[in-house]
């Protein structure tokens, strides 16, 4: 049968279609070229700066300090995990700070109620994604782009969280539950987080990298048309990634939720931000079509050094969003410089 499909093709649409999928595979080892010249850079500029505060404070390179940086980092990390697939297949998120802030609420106020906390943290994990489903669903529904969308599921999600806990912080749990002294807490003197955030990022780099599911998410973001002709369903690839976004917003919640033990509606507010930043400095074009996963963990990394060490410092906390935005713009400046050179 697929032989008869092949000969009922027209010859010159057949070679249009390999001739376009051979483009797409030389665009990406071009990709794939700049994108490591890009990640060692940015590495190299995380010990820089690592070096730099390591001499301005003496507080820095500590083992509790680094252990800290990472633990605060995990949480910002592991959801631009799930940006780098968004952006990748040419969409933007801005709904996953949201996410994040209502799944922890949402399992907070479930436990509060007399739910049994693994099923708690169940609903909630599966809350958030269905959040990142109902994105990508408004988005085909009334075509339109998941950023317009997210704009007001965003809204919408906050929202929920505040009219679930009434406004008010969520305290006291069960300390005795395995949830809170395991996924909350530390192996060996490391935080749980820090392992599950790794452990996370290796597997979505497998994805990403060698998958199929990673191969089309590239290629939807580089090129749609070239997607479709190539037979990836575009519609199918794109609801995955928004919920796999959903998930990982939620289960970044859930691990801070069972750290420090504790729930607010006004969690993460401005998160977003700092984990679209964390993939573009980490080498995820704003534009689709190439990314890369352990950029994202490097990207994160260095956002929390700075703050860290704006705070060790002295330097006043109301010039972190300050810093957080000039450091997007210049990720943003070199990511557009870096695109116009490889096409010249």
């Amino acid at each position: 049968m697929e032989e008869m499909k092949d000969r009922g093709k027209a010859p010159g649409r057949r070679n249009i279609d390999e001739r376009l999928i051979v483009e797409r595979k030389v665009e990406g080892r071009i990709s794939s070229v700049f994108g490591r010249m890009r990640g060692l850079s940015i590495f190299l500029g995380l010990l820089v700066v690592a070096a730099v505060l390591s001499v301005s404070t003496q507080h820095f390179f500590t083992l509790y300090n680094i252990i800290q940086i990472f633990r605060l980092s995990s949480f910002v990390g592991i959801m631009a995990l799930g940006a780098v697939f968004v952006l990748s297949q040419g969409d933007v998120d801005i709904s996953m700070a949201s996410i994040y802030s209502v799944v922890g609420v949402l399992a907070a106020v479930l436990i509060q109620g007399g739910v049994p906390v693994g099923l708690a943290v169940l609903i909630g994990f599966l809350f958030g994604v269905l959040c990142g489903f109902t994105n990508i669903f408004l988005s085909l529904l009334f075509n339109m782009p998941v950023l317009i969308i997210t704009l007001g599921t965003s809204s919408i999600f906050r929202g929920l969280g505040l009219i679930i806990s009434k406004g008010s912080s969520i305290y006291e749990f069960p300390k005795e539950s395995i949830f809170f002294q395991f996924f909350g807490g530390d192996i060996g003197r490391i935080p749980f987080s820090i392992f599950a955030y790794l452990f996370i990022t290796f597997i979505l780099y497998i994805v990403y990298r060698h998958a199929r599911f990673g191969i089309h998410v590239r290629a939807i973001g580089g090129n749609r048309r070239i997607a479709r002709a190539m037979g990836i369903k575009l519609n199918r690839t794109r609801i995955f990634v928004l919920m796999l976004n959903g998930a990982l917003a939620a289960i970044a919640a859930l691990l801070n939720f069972a750290y420090i033990r504790s729930a607010a509606p006004n969690i993460g507010r401005g998160l977003e931000f700092m984990v679209i930043a964390s993939a573009i400095i980490g080498g995820t074009s704003l534009t689709g079509g190439s990314g890369s996963v352990w950029g994202a963990l490097i990207g994160a990394l260095l956002i929390g050094v700075i703050r860290n060490g704006m705070v060790l410092m002295g330097i006043e906390v109301y010039w972190s969003p300050v810093v957080t935005g000039l450091v997007i713009i210049a990720a943003v400046a070199v990511d557009y410089l870096s695109r116009r050179k490889k096409n010249v």
